[in-house]
């Protein structure tokens, strides 16, 4: 089954329970937001200066589109419709709309958006928005920090990345940064020059910092290869540096929707269980009796600690943001483990509603993304762990 066959009846449980306000009034509010991803496709953003080979990588995650005659737009949005057709946003803020794609004199030429509608598989998962950082520093640095408001996924086109851009790039927050990409664009032509490996060893000490990766793309090549012929030329593919970062950008789409629908799940079980099983076409789960998996979750959590430890034992200082991972993991596996144990009647509501809410505690946790959360995290697993383990020292001794 397709992630978007499992994300549609998530919605519409998630809908009914906002309806309803099942939820309670903290959690109303991440419960419509999270509504609100999970109804609109994935934002990727395509953002570099003039001429940074934006619009030639957006051919290559889409062969069939080609927005080069939009090139004096700034903004640029490709999106999913019943149908091919154009909007144009004029200056005046006026609409002037174009039935299917538009050819260079099209164009207005006071158009500041653009939004071209394709009825494009490729496109019901995600939209791509090609952003031009036109004019002078201070509107380039508006620009970027309009796009940090709104974009899931940056792609940020570049030549060499410098001072300039590593300055616009500073300001944004890191939870947009978690999910950027650094492209170097034309790399076949640094290649030539003789200067593309030298680029790329100057710039990864930043990007490590900065953005999931640097992909220097062949770009040309890579359209080559997805279009020359009735197959991909999968070598070609690769071997332009298309393949990893088309592969990267699905991957980021793909774990945002995961994450969104499984934070539903999570919301819907704890505030919501009718509505989860009225959709399942089954009884609410009645309030189980305690049972004897204690010794289980507990075997659990010391084989997750053994492995954190050893994860984190290398030289320098752990990231928070790898401690908070893994303890979100910890709480999730424990959540489902007693999850599955209530709908059998194997223990008591108490234990399963404290795991249930250790789980949603770490992914506010997980939001905060600093040490201090990192500590909450590691002190809510040891205070489940002591919980679970004094319900199970009675047990032991009968």
């Amino acid at each position: 089954m397709s992630l978007a066959n499992l994300i549609e009846p998530v919605v519409d449980q998630l809908q009914t329970a906002l309806d309803r306000q099942l939820f309670p009034s903290e959690w109303q509010q991440w419960g419509a937001r999270l509504l609100d991803h999970l109804k609109k496709p994935v934002q990727v953003a395509v953002v570099g200066l003039p001429g940074s080979g934006k619009s030639t990588l957006i051919s290559m995650m889409l062969p069939d589109v080609s927005v080069a005659a939009l090139a004096g737009v700034p903004v640029v949005e490709i999106a999913h419709g019943p149908k091919p057709r154009t909007a144009f946003e004029m200056e005046d803020g006026q609409t002037v709309r174009h039935a299917g794609l538009p050819q260079a004199q099209d164009v207005p030429g006071n158009a500041v958006r653009a939004r071209i509608e394709l009825p494009l598989d490729d496109l019901v998962r995600q939209n791509f928005v090609e952003v031009s950082l036109t004019g002078g520093a201070g509107h380039q640095t508006s620009m970027v920090n309009w796009v940090a408001q709104w974009a899931d996924v940056v792609l940020w086109c570049t030549d060499d990345f410098d001072a300039a851009e590593q300055k616009l790039w500073a300001g944004v927050p890191e939870e947009v940064k978690d999910h950027s990409f650094l492209v170097l664009t034309m790399a076949d032509r640094q290649m030539m020059r003789g200067v593309l490996q030298d680029r790329i060893a100057a710039l990864e000490p930043l990007v490590a910092e900065e953005f999931l990766g640097l992909y220097p793309i062949a770009t040309i090549q890579a359209i080559t290869a997805r279009t020359s012929g009735a197959q991909v030329n999968a070598a070609l593919w690769r071997s332009s540096g298309g393949k990893e970062l088309f592969d990267g950008v699905m991957r980021q789409v793909d774990n945002g929707r995961t994450a969104d629908m499984d934070q539903a799940q999570m919301l819907l079980s704890r505030f919501a269980p009718q509505v989860e099983a009225a959709a399942r076409n089954l009884p609410t789960p009645p309030v189980p009796q305690d049972g004897p998996l204690f010794q289980q979750a507990l075997s659990l959590l010391q084989a997750r600690a053994n492995d954190m430890v050893a994860s984190l034992a290398a030289p320098g200082e752990p990231r928070a943001d790898d401690v908070l991972e893994r303890c979100v993991d910890t709480a999730n596996l424990l959540a489902e483990l007693f999850q599955a144990a209530g709908e059998s009647g194997a223990i008591s509501q108490t234990v399963q509603s404290d795991t249930q809410e250790g789980a949603e505690m770490m992914l506010l946790f997980q939001l905060e993304k600093d040490e201090d959360a990192a500590v909450d995290a590691v002190t809510l697993l040891l205070q489940l762990k002591k919980e679970i383990a004094d319900r199970a020292a009675p047990e032991e001794g009968l």
